[in-house]
């Protein structure tokens, strides 16, 4: 797949187009990234790609209270397409684990 001619929601910055040509097609990938350069949205355009390859069909994502709204809120309707279906589903419904001893 070309990547250049994808028709990004947001233009990505040339780092960021950097980091998801090295990544969209693997199966396992970590974005060790700086905070601020924009990990959401490389992984948020990498989801729309294989989204659109038919390759995905769903994306989880798990962060910590008081980020997920942030996800919620801005980084998915300022990067993800609009043409791709959103469903939600957050919120503190967690169990807590008591048993204190460590995995």
């Amino acid at each position: 797949m070309d990547i250049i001619n994808y028709k990004f929601k947001t233009k990505p910055y040339e780092h960021q187009l950097d980091a998801l040509k090295a990544s969209w097609d693997k199966e396992n990938f970590a974005y060790f990234m700086e905070m601020g350069t924009g990990k959401s949205k490389v992984l948020l355009d990498n989801a729309a790609i294989l989204y659109d390859k038919g390759q995905i069909n769903g994306l989880l994502l798990i962060a910590p209270k008081g980020v997920y709204k942030n996800w919620y809120d801005q980084e998915v309707p300022i990067h993800l397409p609009d043409h791709i279906y959103k469903k939600w589903c957050y919120g503190k419904h967690l169990t807590k684990v008591k048993n204190k001893n460590k995995f």
